[in-house]
């Protein structure tokens, strides 16, 4: 009896002890690095040289033959970025395929240096005559974004602006317009928009009021934080 009380425990035990995961099983996987879906056709996949931001080539940031037209470091709560523009040689200026491309420094064993985000313009009906960044934490979050506009010109000095998280490597605002600014805002972090605003008669050079609008992050949308209409 005593015999087959002791063979009972033991497999009670031997239950158990194949029931309860190993403790390196309970710990949470660690955060996987961005993976941009889409880059610009010739981007370099890395940078291998493990260099602070000022030491990275821009040339090695673009794709082969491009020309660097611009770029811009970055500090974010992910890790250094780098922000790079640039455009494909040709005879015309005014009409060239164009990029932008933003690459952050990764400390996870793979290349250093990794694109996370890039958008190609290919001349089209209405090409890109100029990339500009801005570095500024626009959602308050402590980490730099980079406000870009991509400018198409005309009477209107029109253009499509597009607000990158560098650290996530994600486009959080994108809009278009003519006659208008969108430029990082300080106090509250944000974006500050200056629009023209015609009334039937006027000059195309000369409107009869400008209109500022405040834009803060609210999450999934861009909460209008206050407007404000002067005359010039």
């Amino acid at each position: 009896m005593q015999r087959l009380f002791l063979v009972t425990l033991l497999i009670v035990a031997v239950g158990c002890s194949a029931s309860s995961p190993p403790p390196s099983d309970l710990s949470a996987p660690a955060a996987p690095s961005p993976e941009p879906s889409r880059l610009p056709a010739g981007l370099p996949p890395s940078f291998a040289d493990a260099v602070a931001p000022g030491d990275v080539p821009a040339a090695a940031l673009v794709p082969l033959k491009a020309q660097v037209t611009g770029s811009w470091a970055a500090a974010t709560t992910a890790g250094d970025a780098i922000v790079v523009a640039w455009e494909m040689p040709g005879g015309d200026p005014f009409r060239t395929d164009r990029g932008i491309a933003a690459w952050r420094r990764f400390d996870d064993g793979g290349a250093p240096w990794r694109p996370v985000w890039g958008r190609a313009y290919p001349t089209g009906r209405a090409p890109v005559q100029n990339l500009t960044a801005q570095i500024a934490d626009v959602t308050g979050d402590g980490s730099g974004d980079a406000v870009i506009l991509a400018e198409t010109g005309g009477s209107g000095a029109c253009g499509t602006t597009s607000v990158v998280d560098l650290a996530e490597g994600s486009v959080i605002y994108r809009s278009s317009g003519c006659d208008r600014t969108v430029d990082p805002n300080a106090d509250p972090p944000g974006l500050v928009v200056r629009e023209a605003v015609y009334r039937p008669g006027d000059a195309h050079c000369c409107p009869s009021n400008v209109r500022t609008t405040v834009l803060v992050d609210d999450g999934d949308t861009w909460a209008t934080a206050h407007v404000r209409t002067t005359t010039p």
